[in-house]
């Protein structure tokens, strides 16, 4: 059987008529690889190197996607205090509104969310 193009998950269960049930089996968790590129990338901002200010630009995207995603994905489960905390990171990598800290606040805060990450990757990660 030849695809075409169109032919994606996503489409077949549109037309099936089962894309709004189905919708949250398709997209609840994300590779357990984000989880870990994430934290490496934090891991990697608290070492004394001189890395460029484009990195500084990648992590933040990097680390407010995947705490948004996982800030929606327990409020989903109806969790209270983890949603809270992946949000409260998420905004504070913004990547569009920066908040600027000072260095020793910043390394200490990439230890604790890497940290948060790593020990909470089963709630977001499959």
């Amino acid at each position: 059987m030849q695809k075409s193009k169109h032919d994606t998950i996503s489409t077949r269960l549109f037309l099936n008529g089962n894309f709004f049930k189905n919708k949250a089996t398709l997209f609840t968790l994300m590779p357990v690889q984000v989880v870990y590129i994430t934290a490496a990338l934090l891991l990697l901002a608290t070492l004394p190197l001189p890395l460029p200010t484009d990195f500084f630009e990648l992590l933040k995207i990097v680390a407010a996607g995947t705490f948004a995603w996982g800030a929606y994905q327990n409020f989903q489960r109806k969790l209270f205090l983890l949603p809270l905390a992946y949000t409260m990171l998420a905004i504070l990598y913004n990547p569009v509104m920066e908040i600027n800290l000072a260095k020793e606040i910043t390394i200490a805060l990439d230890l604790v969310a890497a940290t948060l990450l790593l020990s909470t990757k089963q709630h977001i990660a499959q």
